[in-house]
């Protein structure tokens, strides 16, 4: 087991329950209606009622994973010739390692995008408290798109600058 595999399988569940977890403690505290869009003062100006912000961000991740598990699956039923494009030929020889090495891949997605809607959710949880003074969350917004950047990119950096391990028989 390499520590891609760990990393990427940890993270992915423990973002999925963390978030469920931090979704359950949400819905407790966001008042009804919520306020989802706020204007130039601060102040909310769009509301929803909280039960379908409960859902939709419960939707949203529950069909995200289940889309990726499905793209996993669909990944590794791929033809060898599939993979050609990579020029890094000597992927090409380990199939094993090659589909090992696309699905922790995959699986860094589903994490990240967990794990960016929960910060998402407490933003929200605090925007929505009277007693929070710091309103300004739009870090969140960099961060969300500095780690979807370093997830495309991760793959074709492994794949073109590493080798896959010398398996001895």
């Amino acid at each position: 087991m390499s520590i891609e595999y760990f990393i990427s399988r940890v993270w992915r569940y423990l973002s999925i329950a963390a978030f469920v977890i931090v979704l359950l403690f949400t819905y407790r505290g966001l008042p009804d209606p919520t306020a989802v869009h706020f204007g130039e003062n601060g102040r909310g100006d769009g509301f929803l009622p909280k039960n379908e912000v409960f859902y939709l961000f419960g939707g949203i991740m529950f069909a995200f994973n289940i889309l990726v598990v499905l793209l996993i699956n669909s990944v590794q039923k791929l033809p060898a010739n599939a993979f050609q494009w990579i020029p890094n030929k000597k992927w090409l020889i380990d199939r094993k390692q090659l589909n090992d090495t696309v699905v922790n891949w995959l699986n860094f997605l589903p994490a990240v995008v967990n794990t960016f809607l929960l910060l998402i959710l407490r933003a929200l949880l605090a925007l929505n408290d009277e007693r929070t003074f710091n309103t300004d969350y739009t870090y969140l917004l960099v961060i969300g798109v500095a780690a979807i950047i370093i997830w495309i990119f991760y793959l074709p950096i492994k794949l073109l600058y590493t080798n896959p391990d010398v398996v001895e028989d």
